[in-house]
């Protein structure tokens, strides 16, 4: 193999003159066996600390539990008021909009399993239409509702 030098200002490039074919220079030998150093596995933090966290995830949750018991607020009264049905406070659309808000966390619930972002976006938008109209009718019933026995 030859070189030829090219003197190009302050640049000076290497050119092969014979250009080998494929396999001409691969040489294949027995190489030294490859040892992997994996590292040892995370510890896990102490259960307390686990549990912690999740009560103050739950939290919120906890606050609006005792928020509505405060008020008077039982899940017996909740239901004697849907059953009950009057002709201006339809139960249906109170039911379909707890429903579709139960299906998107049901959906974030999916997201963390087995769903990609894309995927749980996706099915966000129709949900998040339907929870958007089913809301908007729920609250304007309870609002009508809440209208005509205050008249009353």
């Amino acid at each position: 193999m030859t070189k030829n030098l090219f003197a190009i200002g302050l640049i000076t490039l290497l050119s092969a003159a014979h250009a080998f074919a494929a396999g001409d220079e691969d040489v294949f030998e027995l190489q030294p066996e490859i040892h992997h150093a994996f590292r040892p596995a995370e510890s896990m933090p102490p259960t307390w600390f686990s549990q912690l966290f999740s009560l103050i995830a739950l939290s919120p949750w906890i606050v609006l539990m005792v928020g509505w018991l405060g008020l008077g607020v039982t899940p017996v009264k909740v239901l004697g008021q849907l059953t009950s049905g009057s002709s201006s406070m339809r139960p249906v659309s109170i039911i379909a909009f707890l429903a579709s808000l139960a299906s998107v966390e049901y959906l974030f619930y999916l997201y963390w399993t087995r769903l990609n972002i894309f995927e749980t976006l996706s099915y966000l938008i129709i949900l998040l239409a339907i929870t958007f109209v089913t809301g908007q009718r729920a609250l304007s019933q309870i609002q009508a509702h809440r209208k005509s026995s205050s008249s009353s």
